[in-house]
């Protein structure tokens, strides 16, 4: 069963997702890099974004581009509020593939 929240945190989170919302649905995606940003937040996958990409991409005789590209481009530096969103969200769900293994010890075998 789904732990209720509180009423003021169920208004402050209503709040920050209609904030997303409107965010996602007012951003102006004419270059590539926004483009890739839209999608990513409509998606939330990296390879749908390069799929979806891909296709229209192959049908104006455009390059192709791989799903390392759609990734270097969320996470880079953001540019707007949507990105720096979609960036910090991104981070934190990878966050557990991007950890580094620790260091052997003295006593590790």
């Amino acid at each position: 069963m789904k732990h209720l929240p509180t009423i003021s945190r169920a208004k402050e989170e209503i709040e920050y997702l209609q904030d997303y919302v409107s965010l996602a649905e007012v951003y102006h995606a004419n270059t590539l890099k926004k483009e890739i940003i839209k999608l990513y937040a409509y998606t939330g996958s990296i390879q749908k974004v390069a799929l979806q990409l891909n296709e229209e991409r192959e049908a104006r005789n455009l390059p192709l581009i791989d799903a390392a590209f759609v990734s270097y481009t969320i996470q880079s530096k953001p540019q707007d509020p949507l990105h720096k969103l979609l960036r910090t969200n991104y981070l934190q769900k990878t966050k557990h593939i991007r950890k580094k293994p620790a260091k052997k010890g003295k006593y590790s075998y």
